[in-house]
């Protein structure tokens, strides 16, 4: 099988020379991230601080580009973990001990779609919840692809460069896909200074993905790990864009067996830390929710861990496809590649085709073949269960849902989990991740509070 990982990061940031590590988590760290805090790179008063000059160099290009493919690794399972509480893929526990509501926990929020919830806890901060996760990722990237384009090896720089803007689109079209639209996309020049932008909406935001996602395969050669990645986040956003042959067409090179997944060593799992108090796996959430407990598929493991202590009637049960915090979590691969042109079969029209690729996908795991059904409606709800236990967990079903309601017309009630939650009143109607109006406005006077139309 072919495998890939954020590569061998956490070997190459471990054998750097000690100097080269400190140096990197200085410069990255204060320069792509707390500029906003007022971190200054010049200031040669406090002798832990790294100059600009100190990674003017081949060894500094390196050391930024591994320190990005580290954050990467270890910070996108937070975004995947916020999804599955969002969405129905999980539920939130109180951790079996009765008391009261945890107004102030945002879990809680995220898991009741309580739009109103999220902002306010939110706010209290000075940076966004789900947000700072994916911005973090994006503005390291671009002081690394500056450092590699001015001293990078010539015959490396290309595929390293390939491998950034594959994340970068894979990171940018994460934020499309879960953000409230009319989010920011800041970013940070060459010399450490913020770039503000205005207001992104989704398209907008899927747009700017899809041209990061060309740039990967305009530069890869070598580096067919990020090659294919690239390849199948750009067919993933031409999904988005409801432009299905051509996201038939960017996948069609990915093998089956493609697999990319973070890296164990980084110990970044978020699924392995949390999920003994925080979370059970979800069973019709929300009346909408899929049966992913009692459907017993083996896409989605979980056992029994307790019953639930403010409803004894009610179970819940943990996930076990990652074990821990050091189990890698599949990112994408080929079978999302195979998924992505399963849906374009449905769009030529020509759902048996649709049914084969499906089909062929169950048969190397045991799972019988499913029957065509008999509408267009029928056929999206087998495709999208479909998706659902194939990518379960790895981030993707908030833009499946928000897809089914842009792109195939359905009404958020319909899709979201909704009517009374079972800790505490009843399901919100957020359908996207809201970004912190209070802390964005301090910086970036051309973001304005509310969701703007997508």
């Amino acid at each position: 099988m072919m495998t890939g990982s954020a590569r061998d990061i956490a070997r190459r940031f471990a054998c750097a020379p000690s100097p080269m590590r400190a140096t990197v988590r200085a410069a990255v760290c204060c320069g792509a991230i707390a500029f906003l805090s007022g971190c200054n790179l010049l200031d040669v008063s406090n002798p832990l601080i790294v100059e600009d000059k100190d990674v003017a160099n081949p060894t500094g290009a390196n050391a930024r580009l591994v320190w990005t493919l580290y954050q990467f690794s270890s910070q996108i399972t937070q975004a995947a973990y916020d999804v599955s509480i969002l969405s129905d893929e999980r539920t939130f526990d109180v951790g079996g001990v009765p008391h009261d509501p945890p107004w102030g926990n945002y879990t809680f929020n995220l898991d009741r779609r309580d739009q109103s919830g999220m902002e306010n806890l939110a706010s209290r901060g000075t940076d966004d919840t789900h947000l700072r996760y994916l911005s973090t990722m994006f503005t390291n990237s671009s002081l690394a692809l500056t450092a590699q384009r001015t001293y990078g090896a010539s015959d490396t720089k290309n595929d390293l460069l390939a491998e950034l803007f594959a994340l970068r689109s894979y990171t940018l079209l994460q934020m499309a896909e879960d953000m409230c639209a009319g989010f920011p996309i800041n970013d940070i020049s060459a010399d450490n200074k913020a770039i503000l932008s205005g207001p992104y909406t989704t398209d907008s935001a899927v747009k700017y993905s899809l041209a990061q996602a060309d740039s990967a395969l305009a530069y890869g050669h070598d580096s067919v790990t990020y090659l294919n990645v690239a390849r199948v986040v750009k067919g993933r956003a031409l999904l988005d864009l409801g432009r299905y042959a051509d996201a038939a067409s960017a996948v069609a090179a990915v093998p089956t067996s493609f697999s990319f997944t973070t890296d164990p060593s980084i110990r970044g799992n978020q699924f392995g830390w949390y999920d003994g108090c925080c979370a059970g796996v979800g069973e019709r959430k929300g009346g909408n929710g899929l049966p992913f407990v009692s459907a017993q598929d083996p896409r989605v493991t979980s056992s029994f861990r307790q019953v639930r202590a403010l409803h004894p009637t009610d179970s819940l049960y943990q996930q076990t496809k990652y074990a821990d915090y050091t189990t890698p979590m599949v990112l994408t691969g080929g079978t999302e590649a195979r998924l992505i042109e399963a849906e374009a079969a449905l769009h030529e029209p020509n759902p048996p085709k649709m049914m084969n690729i499906l089909n062929a996908l169950r048969t190397p795991i045991g799972l019988p073949d499913l029957a065509l059904p008999a509408t267009t409606d029928a056929q999206v709800d087998l495709l999208y269960r479909e998706r659902a236990f194939w990518l379960y967990l790895t981030g993707r079903r908030v833009g499946d849902l928000r897809r089914l309601i842009k792109n195939y017309g359905r009404a958020q009630d319909t899709v979201f989990p909704t009517g009374p939650h079972p800790i505490d009143g009843s399901y919100g109607t957020a359908t996207s991740f809201p970004f912190t109006v209070a802390a964005q406005g301090r910086y970036n006077a051309a973001i304005t509070p509310g969701c703007n139309a997508s």
